[in-house]
């Protein structure tokens, strides 16, 4: 048979596979079940405007992710995204910037130069740092509060364990030390850039998926949106993928749904039943993200801050960043215990660094299933399964970040690249 891939599942990782594939030659079909590319990084639209199912931020480390978006955009059209160097601001508790020095001083300066720490916390702050950036091991089984038990009280609230719930959607009492010694290790153990905070200047589709949609398209590729794949066999020579409408015959497949959909999926395949027995296992957490749309002549100070004291971690201005005056986002991660009247505690948490005035709507958006939860000693499977014709792509497979847009785009690329030396 000639070789036609079939890449089911239309979001990041989804898309990153399918284009790695259609670049290199490969005849192949992206399968979406629902109306807008994405997953769990999506446009879509509120009161007449595009927005995201979430809020995302990128750090400057994620470097394939980078590569891809600024790969597929038009020479002549702006960058979608905006870099910032890494600032927490937590008015009027807490601020830290990291100055322009090498990589990572930038961090042990900005930690000595913080507001709102005393000199011990400073001191005690980028020694632990300073260790953690150059320790050779962190032990599995620890957890983030295990792991910064020695530091101060404050520095834990304001600080390492904010970092720890953005990072890693997970509280740190769950989440795994070692994966939080990993990503700060990416994000200030190489160059200055690989901590900037990039911000999106554009809808999150908009950012990737689409420009990598279009692309696999103009290279002879297909993509089949509100196209459900609702039955998958895997024989020794071919892979049939079915939907309500058709059956497709395809040389390989690439599976590259979100790790709680895999089972529906694929339990007819003998060969994945251990993936799915170790994804059976996993625990979710959701993210939540409340839209506020003010007066158009109100701004933050700053395209970005940081909150303290409530449900929601940080608020960012999408009147800066996106062209749409007035409109508020505020996120609260690892937002598993979130109670009813939450935009009303996040509004509270504003009023604290900002007056808007009442704004004339206001929408939340939950995604009760948005990440896993990072947990110590997780096992995460690889994108080669024990079937020579089928892949995995998604955050959940085994990689360096939690799950992330550069997780998902990874192991996009790797599943590609895995399927083609086979080939």
């Amino acid at each position: 048979m000639k070789s036609r891939v079939a890449v089911i599942g239309g979001g990041w990782a989804g898309c990153a596979a399918a284009l790695t594939l259609a670049e290199a030659g490969v005849a192949v079909t992206l399968f979406e079940a629902g109306r807008t590319l994405g997953g769990r990084a999506r446009s879509v639209d509120i009161e007449g405007q595009p927005l995201d199912n979430g809020q995302h931020i990128l750090l400057g480390a994620y470097e394939q992710t980078l590569q891809l978006i600024d790969r597929l955009r038009p020479a002549a059209s702006p960058d979608g995204l905006w870099r910032l160097p890494l600032a927490l601001n937590q008015p009027p508790d807490f601020s830290l910037a990291c100055p322009r020095l090498p990589a990572p001083l930038h961090l042990l300066a900005g930690l000595l130069g913080a507001r709102g720490l005393s000199w011990r916390d400073k001191l005690a702050a980028a020694r632990w740092a300073h260790g953690l950036l150059n320790g050779t091991d962190t032990s599995a089984h620890l957890s983030v509060s295990q792991l910064t038990r020695s530091q101060p009280e404050k520095l834990c609230r304001l600080l390492w364990h904010p970092l720890c719930v953005s990072a890693l959607n997970t509280p740190p009492d769950m989440a795994s030390a070692k994966v939080f010694r990993d990503t700060i290790h990416a994000a200030f153990g190489g160059r200055n850039r690989h901590s900037d905070l990039l911000l999106p200047r554009r809808d999150l589709t908009a950012l990737f998926p689409a420009p990598a949609a279009a692309r696999i398209i103009e290279l002879g590729g297909e993509v089949r949106q509100s196209c459900r794949v609702t039955t998958l066999d895997a024989a020794a020579d071919a892979v049939s993928v079915g939907t309500r409408d058709a059956s497709m015959a395809c040389s390989h497949v690439v599976i590259a749904v979100a790790p709680q959909h895999l089972e529906g999926l694929a339990a007819a395949i003998p060969q994945l039943e251990p993936v799915l027995h170790g994804v059976a296992a996993f625990a979710y957490q959701p993210i939540a993200t409340a839209y506020f749309q003010y007066d158009p002549a109100f701004r933050l100070e700053k395209p970005l801050f940081a909150l303290t004291d409530g449900p929601a971690q940080f608020v960012f201005d999408r009147g800066q960043s996106h062209d749409q005056p007035g409109l508020l986002a505020l996120v609260a991660s690892a937002a598993a215990n979130l109670p009813a009247d939450w935009m009303d505690l996040a509004a509270a948490q504003l009023q604290r660094i900002a007056c808007p005035g009442p704004p004339r709507w206001r929408k939340s958006i939950v995604e009760k299933q948005a990440t896993y939860a990072c947990v110590p000693n997780m096992a995460r499977p690889t994108v080669r399964t024990a079937h020579p014709r089928v892949f995995l792509a998604g955050d959940y497979t085994a990689g360096l970040y939690p799950a992330t847009l550069e997780s998902a785009t990874l192991s996009g690329v790797q599943s590609a690249r895995t399927l083609l030396e086979q080939l």
